[in-house]
């Protein structure tokens, strides 16, 4: 293996992002520079675990081609984790096809330009499904038959798009004479310690999680898989080693990651990490399924009614109700083969570190005598 290898990070800033840049610096090898890639920096704060890795922050647009092209010159490896998430419509179309689609084509070319021979793509589960009609997959793996046609929300369609773009252009040759070898990695849930999606939602819509049960609209009787964020980061990390060394076992190839978290329920997995700190979940559903799908129905009626005059954005959408609703979730034994991977973090020590992550952010987020009322004014 090379040595003296120049990685960049792009969304490194980010939840995942910052945890695969935490690991390149205690667990890389012959790593000399980690660009970290991202529209809001953020300082990185860790010691170094080696000496002699240099962690460079840049702020870059991905779909910038000349700035792409300034932060791929000379590096060996790129994590593209960069993407913007939308599950509830509030990102228009064309913005999310423009970022993640045409960002990572942007970043590809700039990787065939300057000689980048490893790709690495942050995908999801979700590019799979599950479709509109709520199939389910139970324990499934990559080669998992599945009528993916018709996927609830536009940004997994934007995703599966990339991914496939991505999974194109593995073997083409570089401009110098070498060969670009890619992969992508398929997530799915995830949680940890840091700035997880459900604190952002909790904080954009003023919620109070320690005032009592949370409501509920995934029925207590789906199964799905969520995974620690640190044990996706590791799987980055094996990806880029593999592409490097044995691009043969990797490239052109797509791997669902997941850990040893227990397949249940994601609330129920939540509940095991959150009920000791005091954030919990109603054990049933808020209203009875159908009801609450004649609501998100009428709800994006209301919506297209609307949208001449108004951008009303409905919190409660027929596709969000599909994703949280349907049994979907996939082992990792394929990244196990072709990876070696196999989680870093126990599920034990999975939730402890998710669970101090969650204890920091509420003594940061509220006081003991405001509760929700300082929850709600550092929010709006």
């Amino acid at each position: 293996m090379p040595t003296g290898l120049t990685y960049v990070v792009t969304g490194g800033c980010g939840f995942l992002g910052s945890h695969i840049v935490d690991l390149l610096v205690e667990r890389g090898t012959d790593i000399s520079e980690i660009r970290v890639v991202d529209m809001k920096l953020r300082g990185y704060t860790k010691a170094p675990g080696k000496s002699g890795v240099k962690v460079k922050l840049i702020r870059g647009d991905v779909t910038n081609m000349a700035e792409m092209t300034e932060v791929c010159a000379g590096a060996d490896v790129v994590i593209h984790t960069a993407s913007l998430i939308d599950v509830f419509g509030l990102v228009s179309d064309a913005t999310l096809w423009d970022v993640n689609v045409k960002g990572t084509e942007t970043l590809l070319q700039c990787c065939v330009n300057e000689d980048v021979t490893g790709f690495v793509y942050t995908s999801t589960q979700n590019t799979i499904g599950p479709n509109r009609r709520g199939d389910p997959v139970d324990d499934g793996n990559e080669s998992t038959p599945y009528d993916s046609s018709s996927l609830p929300l536009y940004y997994h369609v934007t995703k599966r798009a990339a991914e496939m773009a991505v999974l194109r252009w593995n073997g083409r040759s570089t401009n110098g004479g070498k060969t670009l070898h890619t992969c992508a990695l398929r997530p799915g849930g995830i949680y940890g310690d840091g700035e997880m999606m459900t604190l952002k939602i909790w904080r954009e819509m003023g919620v109070d999680p320690f005032a009592g049960p949370l409501q509920r609209i995934s029925h207590p009787d789906v199964i799905g898989c969520c995974a620690y964020v640190g044990n996706y980061a590791w799987a980055h990390l094996l990806a880029a080693r593999t592409l490097l060394t044995l691009p043969g076992n990797a490239g052109g190839e797509a791997f669902c990651i997941t850990d040893d978290t227990p397949v249940q329920n994601e609330l129920s997995t939540y509940n095991d990490i959150c009920a000791p700190i005091g954030i919990r979940w109603h054990d049933s559903l808020l209203l009875p399924l159908w009801v609450l799908y004649l609501i998100a129905y009428l709800l994006a009626l209301l919506r297209f009614l609307l949208k001449p005059f108004y951008d009303f954005v409905p919190r409660l959408t027929p596709g969000v109700l599909t994703l949280v609703n349907t049994n979907f979730y996939f082992n990792y034994k394929k990244a196990t083969r072709l990876l070696g991977y196999k989680p870093l973090f126990t599920w034990e020590e999975s939730k402890r570190r998710t669970r101090e992550g969650l204890m920091a952010w509420k003594a940061r987020e509220f006081s003991q005598t405001s509760g929700a009322a300082a929850f709600v004014s550092k929010s709006g």
